[in-house]
């Protein structure tokens, strides 16, 4: 395939950042279609695209288009070429630790031979190829090649290895554990995916202890070298797999020794309030110029248009500081400053840095550790830790119980459920929502000044705020013929035209919504008007979630389904129709095949009823605290407002958490009616909940310390057991999370 010559391959509109050198891989999916990104991207100057088809209004257009069968199939031949003159890289397959293996090895060839890796976790049919690109942009004849490959279906061995070749010399499997043994006939049929994935590897290193893996190896591979590794004296197996494989590199013993002592890294990313209304960004990641430019492009994704970005940078592993600023103006920023002690002063007072985004990135030490606490220190030690890459999961189990193409609109009223809407509708922005919808048209302009572009439904739009609902292009939902007339009236006299406004029918809930009656109404309406036209017709389920009203939900998809096919009918035009909520996409997804479902709870990682998700949800949400003081008492001391706590033992051991009722926590949790968790215990409250403060009785924890995380609701604490406690639902819990209390956005 004969390619322009450019510098950058993307697969990603979002991650373009130099238009006049990318190549643009438009793939084509069940559920999105890159090529409908050609035409925003000529506009901001892409001029080379990988592609099935020329999109008809772009025949003529000044651009080269290399048109292939497959798009995938084609990356992985660039690939194959791109590696043509490699022989000596190193493939990482497994369950878990690729990419903490990975790290490990690269840090501890760096400084020692040419050595390249596979940024962060890109290890799929199209994150390898695009990878393959990223570690050969300069030839790669010299360099070693660290290349990670997962694997979590039948059939990816033959599409990867096909793309790998012989060019890596040596394979290395991690421990192998039962995660996507589902996906496979069995475990051992999975095994053998991944032996067939670094079939074209001479040497081959895995953990000891694996007897099936080792016997399956044997037979498969004959003729490869084969070696089992023991953790020994190493902190972990990955420090093991690694020094074994760095010394068949030829890696000095003093690098090998510099192994021993190096950290397991941390893949975390983190978003987070901060001091001086300062939003923080932080990349735990391996600090170099390649993990730099993710930093960047996570930061980017991130941000909003009016503040100002910064980049506060420490020292790299490798590059300087020069070239990262380079990229950092390229990638968007506006400023970038060195860490420095007077920094370090001038945060401490304000003088520098306030109403900025800033990413921190660079080496541990001592002053960014001082710097990172003086941005990060927001004044009040309880947050609410949200787990981004929670919630698109979820979002991705939701959207495939629904025939596929089905657009999802992502609730993010009442703050996403008290998570942060901003944060999550840019999540759901990045990973294909079709919508957004908020309760009010304040929560939509929210959206909107943090430069979130797409689609946003606005369910309770009775408003007098016509103009700033028209100028932010939010889209109301009507229920009234009243309300589609004032809509009507007043889209005439702000001049706008073809104006999106969802029509809500009642089927049963009987909140709001038109009836079957006032249908001929809403077409004489919508027939007589070019100021507005209908974007979708919806209505909501009662009792999906309740499994012995079943008769009801059905009676009311056929209402649904009647009443819009008759407006459909005589709008001339077919538009989307949408009724299933969280509850209905788990129960009733094959009743009913609408072009767009409703994704509220769920999304956020709880179930609208008991067992339904059976495990497939990930928790979203982790509430926490930490201990500020710690008393001993005797027996029978009374603890808190009306002595209404008494200690038991003799030597009872009371923590004071700094959180109470006005940060979230209910006033009927008091008294030994719920616990939280220090240090994996379960700690009862003892005396009631005041405003600011509560108290915990922390007797049985081994250990434990001023300062201790206090979970009151997370992973070990379900946000259900709360809600069973107060005779509520899990809504309510999350909800009421108070807006002091600090976000912080997790990503991996």
């Amino acid at each position: 395939m004969k390619l322009p010559n450019l510098k950058y391959l993307c697969a990603d509109s979002r991650s373009v950042v130099n238009p006049s050198e990318t190549l643009f891989a438009a793939i084509k999916t069940p559920l999105a279609d890159g090529h409908r990104f050609i035409e925003p991207l000529l506009r901001r100057g892409v001029r080379n695209f990988i592609v099935e088809y020329v999109p008809q209004a772009l025949a003529s257009t000044d651009a080269n288009f290399i048109v292939v069968p497959s798009v995938v199939g084609a990356l992985g031949e660039i690939a194959r070429e791109r590696l043509g003159g490699v022989d000596g890289g190193v493939l990482i397959t497994g369950s878990h630790g690729k990419t903490t293996l990975k790290e490990l090895l690269y840090r501890t060839l760096l400084g020692e031979k040419k050595v390249r890796r596979s940024p962060r976790s890109w290890n799929s049919s199209v994150g390898l190829p695009l990878a393959v690109w990223d570690m050969t942009i300069t030839p790669a004849d010299s360099a070693v090649l660290i290349t990670e490959a997962g694997i979590d279906g039948p059939g990816q061995a033959r599409i990867i290895s096909n793309i790998i070749g012989t060019s890596h010399g040596t394979g290395v499997i991690t421990p192998l554990t039962a995660e996507h043994d589902s996906a496979f006939e069995s475990h051992t049929a999975k095994v053998l995916e991944k032996i067939h994935l670094v079939s074209g590897c001479r040497n081959i290193f895995y953990a000891a202890g694996d007897a099936e893996l080792e016997t399956l190896l044997a037979r498969e591979l004959p003729n490869a070298q084969l070696r089992a590794v023991e953790q020994g004296d190493y902190p972990t197996i990955y420090h093991a797999l690694a020094a074994a494989v760095a010394r068949s590199l030829g890696a000095s013993e003093e690098a090998l020794g510099r192994l021993m002592s190096l950290p397991v890294v941390n893949k975390r990313r983190q978003i987070a309030e901060g001091s001086f209304n300062n939003t923080i960004y932080r990349d735990f990641f391996t600090p170099d110029i390649r993990s730099l430019q993710d930093a960047l492009d996570f930061m980017r994704r991130h941000t909003t248009p009016a503040r100002e970005k910064v980049l506060l940078l420490g020292d790299l592993l490798e590059g300087n500081f020069d070239r990262a600023r380079e990229l950092a103006l390229q990638m968007g920023v506006d400023r970038v400053e060195s860490i420095s002690e007077e920094l370090l002063a001038n945060i401490h007072t304000g003088k520098e840095v306030n109403h900025a985004q800033v990413l921190l990135f660079g080496c541990d030490s001592p002053l960014m550790t001082d710097i990172a606490e003086a941005l990060e220190s927001a004044g009040h030690d309880t947050t609410l830790e949200v787990d981004l890459d929670a919630v698109v999961h979820n979002f991705n189990y939701y959207r495939s119980l629904v025939p596929a193409g089905t657009g999802i609109v992502a609730m993010v009223k009442a703050s996403a459920y008290g998570m942060g809407a901003i944060e999550i509708g840019m999540a759901m922005q990045s990973a294909g929502a079709a919508s957004l919808a908020v309760a009010v048209i304040e929560e939509g302009i929210a959206l909107r000044e943090a430069g979130i572009t797409m689609p946003v439904m606005v369910l309770n739009p009775v408003t007098n705020r016509y103009p700033a609902l028209f100028a932010h292009h939010l889209e109301p939902a009507v229920f009234s013929p009243e309300e589609l007339e004032r809509m009507i009236k007043e889209a005439g006299k702000c001049g706008v035209k073809n104006y999106p406004v969802h029509i809500k029918l009642d089927t049963g809930m009987h909140r709001v919504g038109f009836i079957a009656s006032q249908l001929d109404r809403i077409v004489e309406l919508l027939n007589s008007t070019d100021a507005v036209r209908a974007a979708s017709i919806f209505s909501h389920l009662a009792t999906a979630d309740c499994l012995d009203k079943d008769d009801y939900t059905l009676g009311q998809i056929a209402s649904f389904t009647a009443m819009a096919d008759t407006l459909r009918e005589k709008l001339g035009t077919d538009v989307s129709r949408h009724i299933l909520n969280t509850a209905g996409m788990m129960r009733f997804a094959n009743a009913c095949n609408y072009e767009m479902s409703r994704l509220g709870i769920g999304l956020y990682g709880l179930e609208p009823y008991r067992g339904g998700a059976a495990g497939a949800l990930r928790p979203v949400a982790a509430f926490r605290s930490h201990i500020i003081s710690l008393k001993h008492w005797p027996a029978d001391t009374p603890i808190g407002y009306g002595c209404n706590g008494h200690t038991k033992g003799a030597d009872s051991i009371i923590a004071t958490v700094p959180v109470g009722y006005a940060d979230g926590i209910d006033r009927r949790l008091g008294r030994g009616n719920a616990s939280f968790v220090v240090r994996g215990v379960e700690c009862p409250t003892i005396g009631v909940i005041c405003m600011d403060l509560c108290m915990i009785d922390v007797t049985a924890v081994p250990g434990v310390a001023v300062g201790d995380t206090v979970e009151i609701f997370g992973p070990q604490i379900p946000v259900e057991r709360i809600s069973d406690t107060l005779g509520t639902i899990s809504y309510e819990i999350l909800t009421s999370v108070a807006p002091r209390v600090k976000r912080v956005y997790i990503k991996h």
